[in-house]
């Protein structure tokens, strides 16, 4: 997730659970902090062993229109100097089944080869019912001055009423993005998420990135982390 996601996320802002996940934590400022043993973003290894720390709001206009802002800042915790800085805003509409979706980010990297710059996305998500969620996203990168898309499907399996699994799928494509083409990666994430009370909850996971068209540019990836969030 990309943060948007997975990461993001995160995603969403970044993403941690299915739409079904969201009930179980209330609404309001979040803040998240993570380890992972390898930042993969859209197939790129970026960092080893980086840690972040994210702030995250929503604010509802009405039942079914909601702004999502967030901003985060990452670093390698290992002999490393890389470092990411962003900000997010997502404004999402339900209608029925569906969800539409556009948000923008801005992210600013030190010590990699990713550059600086925006990224703008749509996406569409689709509730084929209370545990399985599919969706399609095509994103602008200034940084890279290229197109990303990817289609991605959710699966929730609530536990109990503390804890519950989060499987996420996808593949992605990409058009001349940091010298590759065609299709991108395919990716998959696992995650268990224990509410320990209301506000604060932990989730460790275990995710991949298998590259499809592109294996001599970079190398397949299986990473671990974890993310312990506090809710206000």
């Amino acid at each position: 997730m990309s943060r948007q996601r997975s990461i993001i996320c995160a995603l969403s802002l970044i993403s941690l659970c299915s739409a079904n996940a969201s009930e179980e934590i209330p609404y309001g400022i979040e803040f998240l902090a993570q380890y992972r043993s390898e930042y993969n973003y859209r197939g790129f290894i970026l960092a080893q062993d980086t840690l972040d720390l994210q702030v995250s709001s929503q604010l509802a206009f009405n039942k079914t229109t909601y702004l999502t802002g967030a901003a985060w800042f990452g670093t390698e915790a290992s002999d490393g100097d890389f470092s990411e800085a962003g900000f997010l805003a997502d404004l999402r509409k339900d209608i029925e089944q569906w969800t539409l979706s556009l948000s923008g980010s801005y992210r600013s990297y030190s010590n990699s080869f990713f550059e600086n710059g925006a990224n703008i996305e749509a996406a569409a998500f689709y509730q084929w019912n209370t545990q399985f969620q599919s969706s399609a996203h095509i994103a602008y990168d200034t940084g890279a001055e290229a197109w990303y898309s990817s289609i991605e499907s959710s699966f929730y399996h609530r536990i109990n009423d503390d804890s519950f699994l989060n499987f996420d799928i996808g593949v992605s494509a990409v058009e001349d993005y940091y010298s590759r083409d065609g299709l991108n990666d395919a990716f998959g994430k696992i995650s268990y998420t224990y509410n320990i009370n209301q506000s604060l909850s932990i989730s460790p996971y275990i995710g991949t990135s298998i590259l499809l068209d592109n294996k001599e540019s970079g190398r397949d990836s299986l990473y671990g982390g974890i993310y312990l969030a506090v809710t206000f």
